[in-house]
């Protein structure tokens, strides 16, 4: 596959038209009627020949994707991205940043399937392609896991490894919802998932210097209160089950066993932990019976690899990867 990267980048330009257009919409979730904050960027200047569906990641909003949607929109990828529930403006009030309402992580998937379809009934002849980073990347995962034929290419990009301790982090974020309410926001919870991230950063600027070697993004990152936020003991709980149920062997409906499946990630990203998590999180895909599957990791990278130095070379091959599924 890495070859075959090399082959695609070469015919790819990097360019961004500032004249995609950005539309924004309310959907409500089937699920308890949460209103969805929901945007699609196209472009006038490329027809349409695929659909890219974002899933973002933990304590983050669909806003921070624009540069990387117009790119896709101008080659022909009309985009959609939601901001998940409990983040960016899928939220009743300020206070419920970090917090997924009672339907927790099944209705996140089911948010994710639901604006999937939505955005089909926009482009009914095209195909549809997924692509989850970090916590979206297990969104995406468990999406697949019930709802494959529903999905023409699936990406994972920024995976979380499994982490044997999610029962203990279930345990802990119930418990401390039982005596602080689901709404607490645990400094110890956030230490024990995401204080070690930093070690092997010797100038880290910012707690957050994990995701990104560029020291613009992370930033910006801390300085944005839609990003740098402490997630609610309901969130730290469903964060956990999620990861419980991306990575259960069990109720895999497979009934696309040909979906073309790309994982990528960057080298240093602490969220894979090392390469050999990441392969296994790889492996775990074709155990359960896909036949095309596929990874690339990106040297000197960490997290947000859509947002590094080098973003270009990660856009292309993303982009030279959906037109070599499209074919």
């Amino acid at each position: 596959m890495n070859r075959l990267f090399i082959l695609l980048t070469l015919t790819v330009l990097f360019f961004i038209d500032v004249n995609a257009e950005q539309k924004k919409y309310v959907v409500e979730s089937d699920t308890d009627g949460l209103p969805l904050s929901v945007m699609v960027v196209t472009s006038d200047n490329a027809k349409v020949k695929g659909i890219l569906q974002i899933v973002h990641g933990m304590a983050e909003h669909k806003e921070r994707y624009i540069p990387f949607m117009e790119f896709m929109a101008n080659n022909g990828y009309a985009c959609v991205i939601h901001d998940q529930r409990g983040h960016g403006a899928s939220i009743l009030s300020s206070d419920d940043l970090g917090y997924f309402y009672d339907g927790g992580y099944e209705a996140m998937i089911a948010d994710a399937i639901q604006i999937g379809e939505w955005m089909q009934q926009q482009y009914p002849e095209v195909p549809l392609y997924l692509f989850g980073h970090s916590m979206g990347s297990m969104v995406v995962r468990s999406y697949t896991k019930r709802y494959d034929k529903n999905l023409d290419g699936l990406i994972v990009c920024g995976s979380p490894s499994y982490n044997i301790a999610s029962g203990v982090g279930i345990r802990l974020s119930a418990k401390a919802a039982r005596k602080y309410g689901d709404h607490y926001r645990s400094e110890k919870l956030h230490k024990l998932s995401f204080g070690s991230f930093n070690k092997n950063i010797k100038d880290a600027t910012s707690s957050n210097s994990w995701i990104c070697t560029d020291i613009d993004i992370v930033n910006q990152y801390d300085d944005n209160p839609l990003c740098n936020f402490v997630f609610t003991t309901n969130g730290f709980e469903n964060l956990f089950r999620l990861m419980r149920d991306t990575y259960d062997k069990e109720n895999w409906k497979m009934e696309n066993p040909e979906l073309p499946i790309l994982f990528i990630a960057g080298k240093d990203d602490p969220c894979i932990v090392n390469q050999c998590k990441f392969n296994k999180a790889v492996r775990f895909m074709e155990k359960r019976g896909y036949s095309n599957v596929h990874s690339k990791l990106y040297d000197n990278m960490r997290h947000e690899i859509l947002n590094e130095i080098e973003k270009e070379k990660v856009w292309n091959d993303i982009l030279a990867t959906l037109n070599y599924w499209n074919k």
